[in-house]
């Protein structure tokens, strides 16, 4: 029972990290891009996780750590990179919180 769960595990996860290179390569946004670039992280950590189970060895555990922490600092260097570059938009009055006054034109 235990193989065939690793092997339909490992199936799932190939097929995640394959639709996430789909939209790596054709998301239209680069936070899709990002998105996909995390999806993909993740699945090859699970990936090693489940080959450490399969050949009962706690030594690709590791190996999983350091992955996660990668996945983890590249996705928020993306972001905060992508923060940094994107000019700021005006704040727009239809997004105000319930209960404030959005800024009108100044009194007479």
């Amino acid at each position: 029972m235990i193989p065939l769960a690793l092997q339909l595990c490992f199936a799932l996860l190939t097929l995640a990290v394959l639709l996430g290179l789909v939209r790596l390569v054709r998301g239209p946004t680069v936070l899709d891009r990002i998105l996909a670039f995390d999806l993909i992280a993740t699945s090859i950590v699970g990936m090693i996780a489940l080959l450490s189970v399969k050949w009962r060895t706690p030594l690709y555990l590791e190996l999983v750590l350091i992955f996660s922490l990668l996945g983890f600092v590249g996705t928020v260097a993306f972001v905060f990179h992508l923060h940094q570059t994107l000019p700021a938009r005006p704040p727009d009055p239809e997004e105000t919180p319930a209960g404030t006054a959005s800024p009108g034109p100044p009194a007479p």
